[in-house]
């Protein structure tokens, strides 16, 4: 695969972690979502998932739970967090930033 597809499939994954997320917040506004579900919400293996969700909660779209004792994942729970809501209701710029 090359580096432009490679990178074209993460923005995927990460479109759908963030929009399945949105969906979960408006249904469970105070839940937290199990890795398990995106991972089978997203069809992606865990190994991706688990580098991917890293990178939406450094960059502050998401929160990890930051438990270290849900392996294979790199934590039990995940929430959205208000930039990341306030960025997926700004259609324009998710779709800049995470190209469907």
């Amino acid at each position: 695969m090359g580096m432009s597809k490679e990178i074209e499939t993460y923005k995927a994954l990460r479109r759908c972690i963030l929009k399945h997320l949105y969906s979960f917040f408006q249904e469970h506004p105070f839940g937290l979502e199990e890795l398990r579900s995106i991972e089978d919400v997203c069809h992606t293996d865990k190994w991706t998932l688990n580098w991917n969700l890293v990178y939406l909660d450094q960059c502050g779209y998401i929160e990890l739970d930051k438990s270290q004792d849900c392996p294979p994942y790199v934590s039990c729970a995940v929430a959205i967090t208000a930039k990341g809501i306030d960025l997926i209701e700004n259609k324009s710029e998710f779709d800049k930033q995470f190209s469907s």
